[in-house]
Parts: C-alpha cells; structure tokens; sequence
C-alpha cells in the first residue's frame, strides 16, 4: 500500500538494483507493520472499520491496481457505468483495507463464537472425521484467511496453499499473523507435490482460485476465457475426495459466515480425468461468479484476472502486481 509513496517507476527501477530494493522493501515493512501494530491496540471491529476507512481514501491512489481494478469490474460488470464502477472500485478498496487490518485480530475471529458462523449445506465425512480429507477451494472475497478459521473450528487438519508476497520481510509478519489460523500454510512454489503429501497424511487441502494462472486450462468466467488451475479437481479424482467450494460473506466489521456448500461432481462422467477435471472447475467458477454477483464489493481483484486481448475493452490494465500482501 506505499505504491503512491514512491510511485511505480522508482519500483521499476528497483527490480534491477539490489539496494534499492532492500530499501524500498523496508519502507513497505515499516508501513505495514505500523498498521498492524496500530490494528492490534484497537478492538477487532473498530480495526475493520479504520481499516475500510483507510482503503477506501488511499486505494484509489493506487493507480497501477486500480487500473487492474477497473479492468476487471468492467469486464464482470459491463452494464455499470463509468460513475457506477468508480464508486464500486473505491467500496472494494474499503473491503481489502478490512483484511488487512483484521491480521492482528485472526485469533480473536477464531476463538470468540459469535465472530464466525458456520454454514454446512451438505455433511461430508471429512466434517466430522479428522481422518477423512476433501479438496476444499475459495475466492478472494470478504476476508478469505477465514475459510482455515472454519476449518480449524470444524476440527479439521488442513494444509493451504498461499502465495508469498516477494517482500520477505513483510512474508514473515504475515506469517506470524496466520498462525492462527490453525493451518500448515504451504508456498505455491511446488504447490501440487506438497498438497499431495497433505492428502496422504490425511489433511484436507485448501486453495483460493479465482485468479489467473499462466499456462492453466481455460474456464469461463463472466463470458470470458481465463487460464485456470485444474489442481484442485484433479487432486479430488486421483484420491477420491469430495471437492467442496466454500464461500466467505462478511455479516458485519470482523463478523463472518463460513458456508460448505456441497461437493462439486462431474456432469458428465464419459471423459478422460482432464476432460472431469476441467468439467468441476467450470462449476466452481460458475459459483464464483454468483457469489461475486451477490457482493461485488468483496471481490479482491488487484491482478490480471483475464489475459490482455482476451477483454473487450481498448483500455487494458498492466501487468501483475508486484507484491501481494494479501493472497491466501
């Protein structure tokens, strides 16, 4: 959140000079860590509201990611008007300045029963046994850290994948924050062999997808094709586990509904384990989609989501964020 300190060509320029960025990522660290230290003198709720505050009045001078922001809302959303899109931009700003100032508080979302509502639509064995895993995945909407929260709560052994930010510094703030999530946190870096090793010891694997990744099959996504992982549902056929999308709404400041919804299955169950796989995941994105329709103020969307060429609009966002702060 310091990119309108220093503005986007200095960072460029960073990339090829060590000291710079040594520098530049200590400013990041020391902005961040002062917010969440300020967060973690404050009561949960009244953090989430300062810190939907603050997002709501910096975000918008971001102007790399809310460039990446407008993109994206324009091409989910193309019956909004310019007016319409900026207001919802800076509402979805005010929800990322939320999670990020809910770090602090993770332990408290957890430990005190009213924060956290759970939702199960359909049991599965992997509830109730600890010894039963599923494929469990999300998307960046209200505070997604939460979905190992319920978890956690539901008593259930878990491994998740989550993208360091390139800041090592600022990877292991967060990382002290999200040990609270009762979660082995894994990098993304070798993603699929470490959530297999977690399927074979017996803990359900977790994922937030909702994003673009370069070299994935394409899946449908508001009319338009996005380069998607299969992982997940290829995971859930190679060990016959359930693949269960969860879905995270805020109810109100630091308060949240978890809800299980039922396991994703196969239309048609004639294809090849890719053609399967590939089949699941269009129907996870198919949810995500509704889920984004409901509360279009929640959705995190500071990257890329669709491939430049791939969106119908003259005017396209840059590339990939360069650090992110906030990726499950």
């Amino acid at each position: 959140m310091t990119e309108f300190i220093v503005g986007n060509s200095l960072r460029r320029w960073a990339r090829q000079h060590q000291l710079l960025r040594a520098l530049l990522w200590r400013l990041d660290y020391s902005v961040i860590w002062l917010l969440s230290k300020l967060a973690a003198l404050l009561p949960a709720d009244t953090a989430s509201r300062l810190g939907r505050a603050m997002g709501k009045s910096i975000g918008p001078l971001l102007k790399k990611k809310t460039s990446i922001y407008r993109t994206n809302m324009q091409t989910a959303f193309p019956e909004l008007d310019s007016g319409a899109t900026d207001a919802l931009i800076k509402r979805a700003w005010g929800q990322v300045g939320r999670v990020l100032l809910e770090y602090p508080h993770l332990s408290k979302i957890l430990s005190q029963e009213e924060r956290l509502q759970i939702n199960i639509k359909e049991p599965i064995a992997a509830y109730s046994d600890p010894a039963t895993p599923c494929v469990i995945v999300t998307a960046h909407q209200s505070n997604w850290e939460v979905v190992c929260s319920a978890m956690a709560k539901l008593g259930m052994p878990n491994a998740s994948l989550y993208t360091p930010p390139s800041n090592p510094m600022l990877d292991r703030l967060l990382l002290n924050s999200r040990r609270a999530l009762n979660s082995e946190l894994l990098p993304r870096e070798h993603g699929a062999r470490l959530l297999m090793r977690a399927l074979k010891n017996g803990q359900t694997a977790a994922m937030v997808m909702d994003r673009r990744i370069d070299g994935g099959k394409p899946i449908q996504f508001f009319g338009h094709s996005k380069p998607s992982t299969i992982l997940p549902a290829r995971l859930a056929l190679k060990y016959g586990c359930a693949l269960v999308p969860v879905q995270v709404e805020r109810l109100v400041d630091a308060h949240f509904r978890v809800t299980f919804h039922p396991p994703v299955l196969p239309r048609n169950t004639d294809g090849d384990d890719n053609a399967l796989a590939i089949d699941m995941i269009q129907q996870v994105h198919e949810q995500f989609e509704e889920w984004i329709r409901q509360r279009p103020d929640d959705w995190f969307c500071s990257k890329r989501i669709w491939p430049k060429g791939n969106i119908p609009h003259t005017e396209e966002a840059g590339g990939e964020a360069d650090n992110d702060y906030y990726a499950a």
